[in-house]
């Protein structure tokens, strides 16, 4: 399993990043929106972000315009998940990105608003 995180530029110019994690089982891959926050940043030890529509596989390993005039995606960061523990509305995740291990336990609190610790 693969995690990845995108810098998606929108038509106007603003930004934010994707944060995808793959799910065995699952033909579309969780996705979450940090804003301009990067979950695998070393100073942060916690962050909110929204979970928006699961992304298509090819979003792991793609980089360039997306369909529909949407803007274009950049890939910042990808890594292996070592464990991951999905429950009802939780999730719990350690993440190898170029030899710098990252958990993180997320929960969601409303709606599709999560908060994520992280432990570098």
């Amino acid at each position: 399993m693969r995690t990845v995180i995108l810098r998606h530029t929108l038509p106007d110019g603003s930004w934010h990043y994707d944060w995808l994690v793959e799910r065995a089982g699952l033909a579309l891959v969780p996705t979450w929106r940090t804003g301009q926050i990067r979950p695998d940043d070393t100073a942060m030890e916690s962050f909110e972000a929204e979970r928006i529509g699961d992304h298509r596989a090819l979003y792991l390993d793609y980089e360039g315009e997306v369909s529909g005039g949407r803007g274009e995606v950049e890939r910042v960061a990808s890594g292996a998940v070592i464990e991951s523990g999905w429950g009802d509305g939780t999730l719990v995740l350690s993440a190898d990105f170029d030899g710098r291990v990252v958990r993180f336990v997320g929960r969601s609190v409303r709606a599709d608003c999560w908060r994520f610790g992280v432990m570098h």
